[in-house]
């Protein structure tokens, strides 16, 4: 069994060493460790530089404006080193540059594979959220290889990583987390900025979620900050990217999938009880 593991940001010096030395204390070791510096201009590439085991990558491409294109191309570029380091490689860490993991926290998770040849990413829950059933915590994700090979890269675009998530779904992979596997994340975007709240409801219209899936989940997010406001902009945001008419970026295959998968989570939580 051999995992690699990888990371991109910018401007992280404020947690990067934090994030790069919980990697490193992992239980079982990664094979390599790519860290995409995707053009910092603070001390983010001399503390990775202090590093023999992280590999490097360093771009300087132009900026895009829509949110997550730029990460999703370092993260890009990141596979693609990995895959010429370590060719064979059978699970793929992803953690983001503002995580931190305990050294448990692979070795726990890799058993969540064994136990079920279908798990094709899954991730542990950081201590301050709750990720729900059938997701996996964008902060500190593993990939089975045959499962990315499916995914085959992430889509530029924002919410590229709930993208990647509705792909290895439709590919009929499982995706899950859980919550007795803790790990820190040090930001999180639930914590007053309405922008991001905005920007959510925006990029829930172009992955094809209806427009009443999205008032339920905003019924769910009231109580996250700004209380009421962020969850209502999110609905609100969906409904007039709606009502705008704009042209969807994915193949109408993808949006026949992003509806029934609405309704079968909206089915499955009815069922448990637990509906929004």
């Amino acid at each position: 069994m051999k995992y690699v593991a990888l990371t991109s940001g910018r401007n992280e010096e404020k947690f990067i060493r934090k994030t790069v030395e919980g990697v490193l204390s992992q239980d079982l070791e990664p094979e390599a460790y790519v860290v995409v510096d995707d053009g910092s201009e603070d001390k983010t590439s001399d503390i990775l530089a202090e590093y023999e085991k992280v590999t490097v990558v360093k771009l300087n491409n132009r900026r895009h404006p829509t949110r997550g294109v730029n990460l999703a191309w370092a993260l890009n570029s990141g596979v693609q080193r990995l895959k010429e380091v370590v060719p064979d490689w059978d699970y793929m860490l992803k953690v983001d540059a503002d995580s931190v993991l305990p050294s448990d926290y692979f070795s726990r998770l890799v058993v969540k594979f064994e136990q079920n040849p279908r798990l094709g990413v899954t991730s542990g829950t950081p201590f301050d959220e709750k990720v729900w059933r059938g997701r996996a915590s964008d902060g500190g994700k593993v990939y089975r290889r045959a499962c990315f090979d499916d995914i085959k890269h992430f889509v530029p675009c924002n919410a590229f990583d709930t993208l990647a998530l509705l792909q290895a779904k439709r590919y009929n992979w499982i995706v899950e987390s859980f919550p007795e596997i803790k790990y820190t994340q040090l930001r999180t975007w639930r914590r007053g900025n309405l922008d991001r709240w905005i920007l959510s409801g925006r990029a829930r219209y172009f992955l094809g979620f209806p427009s009443w899936h999205t008032f339920l989940i905003s019924i769910v997010y009231m109580r996250d900050k700004p209380w009421i406001i962020g969850s209502f902009s999110m609905f609100l945001a969906h409904a007039l990217t709606a009502l705008g008419g704009l042209e969807k970026p994915f193949p109408k295959e993808y949006y026949d999938f992003a509806k029934k998968y609405a309704m079968w989570e909206t089915l499955e939580r009815y069922h448990e009880k637990r509906l929004y």
